[in-house]
């Protein structure tokens, strides 16, 4: 009934869709929806997906990793040279000036790297931040960056992770995290104009700054990211002309738009994993998942083809990775595969393990997750895995994840956030995150973290990756591409910046 609702809703608007957004192409302004609403703008205190994409668009960095042709371009930084295993000296432009006015010098470079290592600081994958020993400025244009020991992706953290701040006046702030709310100073494509919860998050270009650096574009003027968490409400925005561009989780939605003349569907690769944790190390109140063998059960119920193809928009493109990394990660060559569907096995298991008449649990899962993981729920019951299903928003999982409270958790992050597969492996079994506490893993991380050649570091984290297949406690699902379902005259150009990742410098007015 609900489904016959929409689209007779949908039909009714389609009258009207056409004319708000043509009338927003003339004011060069663009709608996105925003699906998981967010205050702050800052990768350090909000490390999301959601409001990096913006972020990514707005903060500068010393250098800038080329994804397509697999090198680093220079960006704030003109040049640099290594000078020891644990020294790389930059030299800076000395014609960048932040949107307030500040002139760009190493002084913000030295004040972002001692802002972030310091202890005081509590903020979520501190460990990213912690591995520095100094930054020594030898001039306005000049400055070392000094690690306590050799890194292996050095140079690829300092192109995701360190986005270069005002000095002079992230500085002064009482409440440091308020300054991607109030008082942004940017150096990047976009600049802030204001974050609401309720309006949300308003940017425009920043002309100096697309002016100057050949990588950065920003095709339309102004970007509008509009907080509708509700996916009929999104649905209705973008049919009533409020929005231009929705990003859909639902592959019902994607059918209907397919063959709808008003409205174009892009599908986009992303690299985005998809995966489901299990409580192999015994942190949630539920125990069960410390016996290997309901572990492999769980795996094994899952027919991971079909939920993928028929739940999961542009599942039928999506890549069924081997592991928790995709090969297109750094170092990431794992030489095992996760069990298959096997649904007779699975009550095999679940039997041999003391629970014939099955078990109880809860499936934690994101909350834009939720109707793929009611689908991986129902196979599961058919074995005898009686699992409960709690969507839960960002916040919310991450905070109960931490807690150790989650017995199996359906998730997803995107792997190119930062390409290589030591970040990966931080992510997954680095600090309260991990929930296999194995130690051939926790080596394989220390020991990867450390090892430079790149051949060599893969050898390291195969380890790693195999023993989370042969001891299933991690199922990668599959990646989940991006689809958009946009007005006509949208345009979504593709991996022009990210191969893996749609940014407000994608869009185009036909």
């Amino acid at each position: 009934m609900r489904k016959a609702m929409t689209s007779a809703f949908a039909l009714a608007a389609l009258s009207v869709a056409a004319a708000p957004a043509m009338a927003q192409k003339s004011k060069d302004t663009i709608r996105l929806t925003i699906l998981d609403p967010f205050t702050l703008l800052d990768s350090y205190h909000e490390p999301a997906n959601q409001p990096g994409q913006y972020t990514r668009a707005m903060y500068g960095k010393l250098l800038h990793w080329d994804e397509h042709n697999a090198k680093f371009i220079p960006e704030l930084a003109k040049s640099w040279k290594q000078i020891n295993p644990t020294t790389i000296e930059f030299e800076l432009r000395d014609d960048v000036k932040f949107t307030s006015g500040n002139k760009f010098s190493a002084n913000d470079v030295k004040y972002m790297v001692d802002y972030l290592a310091d202890p005081k600081l509590k903020i979520r994958f501190k460990g990213r931040y912690t591995w520095l020993k100094e930054a020594r400025v030898l001039s306005p244009t000049r400055i070392q960056i000094i690690s306590k020991k050799p890194k292996g992706d050095l140079m690829m953290t300092l192109a995701y992770r360190y986005y270069m701040y005002d000095s002079a006046i992230h500085s002064k702030m009482e409440d440091k995290a308020a300054y991607g709310r109030k008082s942004a100073s940017t150096t990047g494509a976009y600049k802030l104009v204001s974050i609401n919860r309720n309006s949300g998050v308003k940017l425009t270009r920043n002309d100096e700054a697309v002016a100057k650096f050949p990588h950065l574009r920003a095709p339309i003027k102004n970007i509008h990211g509009i907080p509708i968490p509700d996916s009929q409400t999104q649905l209705a925005s973008l049919l009533t002309g409020a929005v231009d561009v929705l990003q859909t989780s639902s592959a019902d939605t994607v059918k209907q738009f397919e063959v709808n003349p008003n409205y174009s569907v892009t599908p986009f690769a992303t690299r985005m994993l998809t995966y489901i944790t299990l409580d192999a190390a015994g942190r949630s109140k539920n125990k069960v998942f410390k016996d290997i063998r309901v572990r492999q059960a769980f795996i094994k119920a899952i027919d991971r083809d079909k939920i993928i193809n028929t739940f999961m928009p542009g599942g039928k493109s999506a890549v069924r990775p081997d592991s928790v990394c995709f090969i297109e990660n750094i170092a990431c060559t794992p030489s095992t595969k996760p069990l298959g569907y096997d649904p007779e096995g699975a009550k095999k298991l679940l039997a041999e393990a003391g629970f014939p008449n099955g078990v109880n649990i809860e499936l934690s899962a994101f909350a834009p997750m939720s109707e793929l993981t009611q689908a991986i729920a129902g196979d599961l019951r058919k074995v005898g895995i009686r699992a409960t299903v709690q969507g839960m928003p960002l916040p919310v999982y991450t905070k109960r994840r931490g807690a150790g409270e989650l017995t199996a958790l359906v998730a997803r992050y995107p792997t190119f956030a930062q390409p290589n597969t030591s970040n990966i492996m931080n992510f997954f079994f680095a600090g309260n995150r991990d929930y296999s506490k194995d130690p051939v893993i926790q080596n394989a991380r220390k020991v990867g973290a450390t090892t430079v050649d790149v051949r060599e570091r893969a050898k390291v984290y195969q380890k790693a990756m195999d023993r989370v297949n042969t001891q299933a406690y991690i199922l990668p699902f599959a990646e989940q591409p991006n689809v958009y379902i946009h007005a006509k005259n949208v345009q979504i150009k593709t991996g022009l910046i990210s191969m893996t990742e749609t940014r407000p410098t994608d869009y185009f007015w036909k």
